[in-house]
């Protein structure tokens, strides 16, 4: 089985899948189905359902996973995410990728599937493979499949990162967008173009309590009251993502050598006559620190993960999360009443997945589990919007649970995940499946 699970890890790994960029992870699945006479549907949005019939009497369940991935690389990588491969590193149990992102978030789940697809010799009631798209930005895939076409009312999402833990409940979270149109004057003062790189990144929902340093959020600091005028700034990749670098471009006539002298800050001078005006710098810059990263209180959070400047517009991405529905609102509407000059779009709602202690899954799992390892797994509930919250909201009486195998620094170029997770996963899953 280990030879089996890598072989598809590797064959999913040759595939481009930035998200949303997933026709050809889609069609490979298609492909998949079509070669083993299996049912399958692929909508427009590259979401794929496909069935396969069970040999256990027993009600259907369905698998899900996303199909897109997270792309990042090193500086000095020439990696061309839309035609090549990921090169996978194989070090004994531990599998990383070269100048890239690894993309086992969701790769390991999709392998797993693809696996379960491909065995004829497993004893399973009816399953059904549900692959979305769009996980890792808008949730535009999940959010818009057909779910009529989905007979199971029982489903296992394989997005989590610990194996050892079962997740049976998740924070919802809110995504806006915040724009401004600033007014450009003319300076002669002189201009630096200041990069701030390397701070932690990954998942921010898995650590959240790193959003308050980031990139971003730390440049805004150390500019807040200084006598600078903004050009531009950009920063961060993805939204849900803690912001790695930040860049700006400012005049000024103050000696910035000195005031980022604590960072190893790359600092070039340039040559820029254009700047937004003094309050148009300091509203961008109180907007940035107004929208608080981290935890904001017991349950909630927030996190900045990207912001754009193009000509005289400078766009934020800031989403917000908490496992309660009150406070999740609340925090969002006092982010879109900041008086800083920004308009506010919504850009999803992700709802809350609430925890059920009755859940036919969750309790048959923790037992399958206890009984190979004699003590229980971790529950958890998810920080950080899932895709289960959004498939639950849209099937009736769905009940569903969340596991995984191992993955450390997802969404990174030091992605990680270990072989032997694989397969304690995988087993757990097949013999799971075939208790109910």
């Amino acid at each position: 089985m280990r030879e089996t699970l890598i072989n598809n890890f590797l064959r999913i790994s040759r595939i481009p899948r930035e998200s949303g960029h997933e026709q050809k992870i889609a069609d490979f699945f298609v492909n998949i189905a079509k070669e083993n006479n299996l049912y399958y549907f692929k909508d427009e949005n590259n979401n794929v359902l496909i069935k396969k019939k069970g040999n256990i009497n027993s009600k259907p369940i369905a698998l899900q996973a996303h199909l897109d991935m997270v792309c990042v690389k090193s500086k000095d990588s020439n990696h061309d995410f839309d035609n090549d491969r990921i090169e996978v590193i194989i070090d004994g149990d531990k599998v990383t990728a070269k100048d890239t992102s690894l993309g086992a978030d969701q790769g390991v789940g999709l392998s797993m599937m693809l696996t379960i697809m491909e065995d004829n010799n497993l004893k399973h009631p009816d399953l059904e493979f549900l692959f979305t798209t769009e996980e890792e930005t808008t949730f535009n895939g999940v959010v818009n499949f057909p779910y009529d076409k989905v007979e199971s009312k029982r489903l296992v999402n394989l997005d989590y990162d610990k194996d050892n833990v079962v997740v049976n409940g998740s924070d919802g979270d809110i995504l806006n967008e915040y724009s401004t149109k600033g007014k450009i004057i003319e300076n002669n003062s002189p201009s630096y173009k200041i990069l701030i790189d390397s701070f932690p990144g990954g998942n921010s929902g898995e650590n959240i309590e790193l959003s308050s340093y980031n990139a971003i959020t730390t440049m805004a600091r150390i500019l807040k009251n200084k006598d600078i005028l903004l050009k531009s700034i950009n920063g961060g990749t993805f939204e849900n993502d803690l912001a790695t670098y930040c860049e700006v471009i400012i005049n000024t006539n103050i000696d910035v050598e000195k005031i980022f002298q604590d960072l190893s800050a790359k600092i070039e001078k340039v040559d820029n006559k254009y700047c937004f005006s003094g309050e148009d710098t300091r509203n961008i810059i109180s907007e940035i620190l107004d929208l608080k990263c981290g935890y904001i209180s017991g349950t909630a959070s927030g996190n900045l993960g990207m912001i754009r400047t193009k000509d005289n517009e400078v766009k934020i991405n800031y989403i917000v999360r908490s496992i309660d529905q009150v406070e999740l609102e609340d925090i969002s509407n006092k982010s879109k009443a900041l008086n800083n000059n920004f308009q506010v779009d919504e850009i999803y709602i992700d709802s809350i997945w609430k925890v059920n202690k009755e859940s036919e899954l969750l309790n048959k799992y923790k037992d399958l589990y206890f009984n190979k390892f004699n003590k229980y797994p971790k529950e958890k509930i998810g920080h950080g919007g899932t895709e289960c919250s959004s498939i639950k909201k849209r099937i009736d009486e769905l009940d569903i649970i969340s596991i995984g195998a191992n993955m450390e620094n997802i969404h990174t170029t030091a992605e990680t995940t270990y072989i032997s997770s694989w397969l304690k996963t995988y087993d757990l899953l097949i013999k799971f499946i075939e208790s109910l």
